[in-house]
């Protein structure tokens, strides 16, 4: 019993890690300060139209 839950709980954490490397790879976590300025972007281009 105490093998299953070990083993199972290392699978999920290689998944979270294989997930964390892929979304790190495509560039996901490059700039996290532009997503509070973001509305506000948004904004400005709907008020030149």
């Amino acid at each position: 019993m105490i093998y299953w839950t070990l083993i199972s709980s290392i699978v999920a954490a290689l998944a979270g890690l294989v997930v964390y490397i892929y979304y790190l790879s495509k560039g996901q976590f490059d700039d996290p300060e532009a997503v509070k300025y973001q509305l506000f972007h948004e904004d400005e281009e709907k008020e030149e139209q």
